[in-house]
């Protein structure tokens, strides 16, 4: 009889034991997900971070460098001052 219900004892932990495992097994991977996510959306932030800053030092240098802002006119824009003349290349 001690031993019959030693082995219900056992069987009871054991089953005790699984459904523990089978119940917490889904939370553990759900945690592990959304820590990855929290990682990368991190290392995302960070990134955004430092391209923010790129841009306003990138603005500041155009507020306070109209040398700069004439370079960029000419560039992109083709603009030229007053008895300037601009010569195009065309590739070919």
């Amino acid at each position: 009889m001690k031993r019959l219900l030693h082995m219900v004892f056992i069987a009871v932990l054991a089953a005790i034991a699984v459904t523990s495992v089978v119940m917490v097994f889904p939370a553990f991977h759900k945690y592990q997900s959304l820590r990855k996510r929290n990682f990368e959306s991190q290392n995302e932030l960070n990134q955004n971070k430092a391209e923010c800053i790129r841009l306003r030092k990138k603005l500041n240098n155009l507020d306070n460098h109209t040398e700069q802002i004439e370079r960029i006119a000419r560039e992109k824009f083709n603009f030229c001052k007053k008895d300037e003349l601009i010569i195009k290349f065309k590739k070919q």
